[in-house]
């Protein structure tokens, strides 16, 4: 049985709907590809024989939080031995990977604002570092 739970932060106050859906669309996506298997339910079908695909397995949260809370949850979540941290920062905006890949190494520390970040870890780790986060609303 996985023990492991996920957790989506986004940063508060963000301009739109439209930018937090894209940016928890993107992590999703990258989080996908690094989960192994067995974080993930078979196929399921419904009463009329229509399949619907799997789905996670794994607890997970959404949460939200401001700009130095999202940069210190990453910093030591990457610290942490057996926690994945993936984040989607101001810099990563753009549609153009290389122009993102610039812009971010032209930033440092505290200059990175970020957008969201995912973390996947042990649930007696991940929890008790995220339980107190607002949840997202």
């Amino acid at each position: 049985m996985n023990t492991n739970h996920s957790v989506l932060i986004i940063a508060k106050n963000l301009p739109d709907k439209g930018v937090m859906t894209n940016a928890a669309f993107v992590l999703g996506l990258t989080a996908g590809r690094l989960l192994s298997g067995d974080t993930f339910g078979p196929d399921v079908t419904d009463g009329d024989g229509s399949i619907h695909k799997h789905l996670t397995n794994i607890g997970h949260f959404v949460r939200e939080a401001g700009q130095s809370k999202l940069q210190s949850l990453r910093s030591e979540f990457m610290q942490i031995e057996g926690a994945t941290v993936v984040d989607y920062t101001e810099d990563a905006a753009p549609a153009n990977y290389d122009e993102y890949a610039s812009n971010l190494a032209g930033h440092k520390g505290e200059q990175i604002l970020y957008r969201a970040i995912w973390v996947y870890g042990p649930a007696e780790i991940v929890l008790p570092k995220t339980k107190n986060l607002s949840r997202f609303q």
